[in-house]
């Protein structure tokens, strides 16, 4: 290409961008919009039918919570069939536990869950929160120190505090 067809190139892009920016800046205006729009999509079928079942689950689950006198944030977000179970054991082994807790020192039994991603941190801020060991660093500590850190599996596990860590580390690498 000789040099003068490079420079009316040029020329022409140089123009092009002129106008473009004058009509961006005079008289483009964006379209706003509305706020009584909304932005996602109308829910599916199946979408309705797992939130119904989600809020239905969620609402047993509170109110057995309010029933027991224990608030655990973390249960709600099971699903349903795990959930039930999960309640019906827990409620089992509250019984069969408030009778050996007379005879002992109060022994608290909580539920963990640990969702998939969750690193082994997770577990042990939920441990500590829910009084079933004192310091989670050291326990995050004991589970980095025996190379299990990696290997703690995602679900819903029962633990109480008279377990050691080895024993809590053991039911955490279990398949729940």
């Amino acid at each position: 290409m000789s040099k003068p067809a490079l420079r009316y190139l040029a020329l022409g892009f140089l123009v092009s961008a002129i106008i473009l920016a004058g009509y961006r800046s005079f008289l483009y205006q964006p379209q706003v919009a509305d706020s009584s729009e909304s932005d996602t999509a109308p829910l599916t079928q199946d979408e309705l039918t797992y939130k119904e079942k989600y809020e239905t689950l969620l609402a047993e689950t509170e109110l057995a919570q309010l029933e027991s006198g224990y608030v655990d944030e973390s249960e709600s977000t099971e699903n349903t069939e795990s959930a039930a179970s999960d309640e019906a054991a827990q409620e089992s082994s509250e019984s069969d536990t408030e009778e050996s807790q007379e005879d002992s020192e109060d022994v608290v039994t909580a539920t963990v869950v640990i969702n998939q991603g969750d690193p082994s941190s997770t577990a042990a801020r939920q441990l500590q929160e829910q009084g079933i060991i004192e310091d989670s660093a050291e326990f995050d500590e004991f589970l980095e120190s025996n190379n299990l850190s990696n290997l703690v599996r995602p679900g819903s596990f029962t633990v109480n505090s008279d377990m050691s860590f080895q024993e809590i580390a053991d039911i955490l690498l279990s398949e729940s």
